[in-house]
């Protein structure tokens, strides 16, 4: 189920509303006549203005040692390097000056992040040979661990009212409203660990790397937008504008769907038995960013 937006961007998104609806009201209504729908699509660049993380902490089990106690845990670094993809939308104006904007984007980035060490924390009771006393044995270690890879994947789809400005050459559009965001994707390397005692009690270990596929997870949040059109004939002219998205961070579902790297590891190649293991996440991932487009508008 989407999350309720923070109160806060709730009042922001109903302010610029306002402040759309009041300054539509003070304009006169005079003027050239211009177009009541102006449709458009562009490309955009989205910076995020803060990285996520995805955290594992799961109970390690010893094979043939039932009182084996201990945790792996790890984060891993979910930041987002500049996003591309695509924006299309609406623009309604039953009025000179005031109207409705809707519109939807999709856009795309590489994940990255320089990670903190995977670490291992055991204790288990051994009974080396030759008289088989049990031995209390408490191990911790840590693993350098790689930077992040993956990628997230990002929906918007937002509605507001929208003031505009028209002008022969040049004309000026801002809107703020509601929005609604789609969260996806995968990030790697998590590692996972799969530990079982051998003759005369020797501690043999599989460590494999696995991926975790993120979402879908959607929330609801806001964004504030403004736009400049440059005309090129009475029907067409490009558009250049930028939208903040303003949201809260959302909780996105992980679940392990592949092995990367099993190296000689045989045992621990079962998916959905690492998964179940790992019980990954869920990742904490902040939609909110600035995307700035560019594209051609009909009017």
């Amino acid at each position: 189920m989407p999350r309720a937006l923070p109160s806060h961007l709730v009042a922001l998104a109903v302010l610029a509303g306002v402040l759309c609806a009041a300054s539509a009201a003070a304009q006169p209504s005079g003027g050239a006549p211009v177009s009541t729908v102006e449709v458009w699509v562009a490309v955009v660049s989205t910076t995020w203005t803060r990285p996520g993380t995805l955290d594992t902490s799961y109970p390690l089990q010893v094979a043939s040692v039932p009182d084996a106690t201990g945790r792996f845990s790890q984060s891993l670094v979910l930041d987002p390097a500049r996003g591309t993809g695509i924006d299309l939308g609406v623009n309604l104006f039953p009025s000179r000056h005031v109207g409705l904007r809707v519109f939807a984007s999709r856009v795309a980035a590489d994940l990255g992040g320089a990670n903190a060490p995977y670490e291992v924390d055991l204790r288990y009771t051994s009974r080396p040979p030759p008289n088989y006393e049990p031995v209390p044995v408490a191990m911790r270690w840590s693993v350098d661990w790689p930077d992040t890879t993956g990628r997230l994947r990002q929906w918007t789809v937002g509605a507001g009212p929208a003031l505009r400005w028209p002008g022969a050459a040049v004309s000026a559009v801002v809107s703020g409203g509601l929005a609604w965001v789609r969260l996806s994707g995968e990030a790697a390397p998590l590692g996972y660990t799969r530990l079982w005692l051998g003759g005369h009690s020797v501690l043999f270990s599989e460590n494999v790397q696995v991926r975790a596929a993120l979402g879908p997870s959607t929330l609801f949040g806001g964004y504030v937008s403004g736009a400049l059109d440059i005309a090129l004939g009475p029907h067409a002219a490009v558009t250049l504008g930028a939208r903040a998205v303003l949201a809260g961070d959302a909780d996105v579902t992980a679940r392990v769907d592949a092995v990367l790297d099993a190296g000689e590891a045989t045992a621990a190649r079962d998916v959905d038995a690492i998964d179940r293991a790992m019980a990954p996440g869920p990742a904490r991932v902040s939609p909110r960013g600035v995307v700035l487009l560019a594209g051609v508008k009909l009017r």
